[in-house]
């Protein structure tokens, strides 16, 4: 919990300093210096080496100033999943809960095509899209949970022009923002798209790698898609995309 705390107010200070130049150049609290990407950096999380990204899933590097390494906010809060959002009119960056939160999967029904937990294992190859609640929890990449949405491809089931699998959810525009937790088996990539098919996120997920925790902003979007993209063709593998104890935000 210190090294946390310790990281989160290092990242604090980077992001006041360099993330929203525009409001604090507005009023008159910006002063200009001389900094450097480092590039050479490598950032551990219990013990595994992560790769900063920012909202939209691009790859970001840590500011040295001074002899100090300064870290974006963003990607740390996504890294360590505690939610993050910036108030522009009081300048100010609100780490942590806001506001009233909710979980996605046991609010919201996706209306998209899928499956319910009491589908047997036998009759997986119906369909792709799996929505799933249960009393008995869920072992997800080592992490269990009660709810989840599947994003499944059977081996049986899967073709090279059908390697896009989408799910979407009507969350009503009241939410500011969503933060959970993504698994899956194999290499894909993971697209979190809002209204007018906006991007909201866009994360690249590695086979088998412990959950990674993302928090992305809403901006009050009506309609929530998850689309998830393998790449290649992948007939006679069984992949399975996890996403889990994801929680909205008002």
């Amino acid at each position: 919990m210190k090294i946390k705390k310790s990281v989160l107010t290092l990242a604090l200070l980077a992001v006041i300093a360099a993330s929203f130049t525009a409001g604090a150049a507005a009023s008159g609290t910006l002063k200009e210096i001389a900094a450097y990407l480092n590039y050479g950096i490598t950032i551990k999380y219990d013990g595994e080496t992560q790769n900063l990204t920012d909202a939209a899933g691009n790859r970001v590097y840590p500011i040295t100033y001074n002899g100090t390494t300064y870290l974006p906010v963003r990607a740390v809060s996504n890294m360590l999943g505690v939610a993050v959002d910036w108030d522009g009119a009081t300048q100010t960056v609100l780490l942590g809960k806001t506001g009233a939160t909710v979980n996605l999967m046991e609010t919201y029904k996706p209306y998209t095509s899928y499956q319910s937990v009491s589908r047997v294992i036998s009759d997986w190859h119906d369909g792709p899209i799996f929505y799933q609640k249960s009393t008995t929890p869920e072992n997800i990449g080592g992490e269990t949970a009660s709810s989840w949405l599947n994003l499944y491809n059977p081996k049986n089931n899967w073709a090279e022009d059908s390697n896009t699998l989408l799910c979407s959810f009507n969350i009503g525009g009241k939410y500011k923002t969503l933060t959970f937790k993504a698994y899956t088996n194999e290499d894909a990539t993971l697209t979190v798209k809002g209204d007018n098919d906006s991007l909201l996120g866009e994360f690249k997920l590695a086979a088998g790698q412990t959950p990674q925790t993302f928090t992305i902003d809403l901006l009050n979007t009506t309609q929530l898609t998850f689309l998830l993209n393998n790449g290649v063709e992948t007939y006679g593998i069984d992949i399975e995309t996890y996403v889990f104890d994801a929680k909205l935000e008002a």
